[in-house]
């Protein structure tokens, strides 16, 4: 089978959106099916991997690596005329891109809805109200031009339903390599930071943004250091803004016991080296990174929204309303209980074999067999 995956966003931006296609297409490959990645260009960067199909593109800003693709497909088209179908990442642009040719074409066209779009929509400088609602207007629409929608967790698939979404929806999640992440050296990082035994690390991983509430973790935070003054809290992931938190953790107090790591591209070593993982964020379609951390052997404190409560089930991990006194009260009761923490993470473990990338490709490609018929 030839599948043609669409996005605005590949290598070399580092995202959940890139390491889901990543995934994918390394699953894919390794059933022998062909993938070809259709993908904004970026200057002086090289694909080191077959299939990538590089669209002209410009820059959307200077700070960031986005672009924004344009429509030329003159050097691809050859293989889109041959592809069975089309995959999309986005409900736009390069998502259009890939609606256009599907019906040029008469290709079956599938949408994974990676992104609770509205939730980010503070970038947009608008009317928040309007925009929110002008945002479900063209995912749902984009999603009913569909056939068939792919949700990362059943939580997702449930709300998609509620929106009135008509095209059929099948949950997939994104898988992970757990040869990677199922093997970290947690040595490693204890020894680059310093960290003893008896030093506790609590960890988050993904990216440094306002809509991944890292201002509710702080603070949190700051009520567990004050009765567990011997614990540090690491941020693993590349900031948006360089300034981002940098006040908070000063006026917290915090400066001495907040590492800001920036992105790493052995992150699961930084799993392992924890002894827990926590994630505060409420805009999740799946919470890929508590897969990872669960494949490290780390379970998890999570604040209960969705795509995060298709993963943590109280045995893995626990699951909390959105309150700063109760996530740290979680957070101290598992730090201080050993052996929890070792039950939980055996079944971290447990958790995470389910998500491997050769499960979600096969499921994946029976949704692809599916439009077929």
């Amino acid at each position: 089978m030839k599948i043609g995956i669409f996005t605005n966003v590949y290598k070399p931006v580092i995202n959940g959106v890139v390491n889901s296609i990543s995934a994918l297409k390394q699953g894919l490959e390794e059933l022998g099916h062909e993938v070809y990645i259709f993908a904004p260009k970026h200057p002086n960067y090289k694909d080191n991997e077959k299939g990538i199909f590089r669209i002209e593109s410009i820059s959307l800003s200077s700070k960031e690596k986005y672009r924004l693709s344009l429509p030329i497909f003159r050097k691809s088209l050859k293989i889109i005329k041959q592809l069975d179908v089309i995959h999309t990442q986005h409900p736009f642009i390069m998502g259009n891109y890939g609606s256009f040719l599907a019906d040029i074409y008469n290709k079956p066209l599938i949408f994974t809805h990676h992104t609770q779009y509205e939730k980010y929509t503070h970038y947009i400088p608008f009317e928040q109200e309007i925009t929110k609602k002008f945002t479900r207007w063209i995912v749902n629409d984009y999603a009913n031009k569909c056939d068939c929608v792919i949700a990362p967790s059943e939580s997702i698939k449930n709300m998609l339903l509620k929106q009135k979404i008509k095209s059929k929806i099948v949950t997939v999640p994104t898988g992970i390599d757990l040869d990677v992440f199922g093997n970290p050296n947690k040595e490693v990082i204890r020894k680059k930071y310093n960290l003893g035994p008896e030093q506790k690390l609590l960890l988050y991983a993904g990216r440094i943004a306002k809509e991944k509430n890292l201002e509710f973790l702080l603070k949190a935070f700051r009520i567990i250091l004050n009765k567990k003054p011997n614990t540090y809290l690491m941020l693993v992931g590349k900031r948006t803004n360089k300034r981002y938190l940098i006040d908070l953790i000063k006026k917290l107090n915090l400066q001495t016991s907040v590492f800001l790591v920036g992105h790493s591209s052995l992150v699961q070593n930084y799993y392992g080296a924890a002894d827990l993982f926590v994630f505060s964020s409420t805009t999740e379609t799946q919470g890929l990174v508590l897969v990872e951390a669960m494949a490290a052997g780390t379970s998890v404190v999570a604040v209960d929204s969705p795509g995060v409560r298709d993963v943590v089930n109280g045995k893995n991990g626990f699951l909390v309303k959105e309150s700063i006194r109760d996530f740290s009260e979680k957070v101290i009761k598992v730090l201080d209980n050993s052996k929890l923490r070792e039950k939980m993470s055996k079944n971290a473990r447990k958790t995470a074999s389910d998500y491997s990338i050769s499960k979600m490709s096969r499921k994946m490609l029976k949704v692809y067999k599916s439009v077929l018929k």
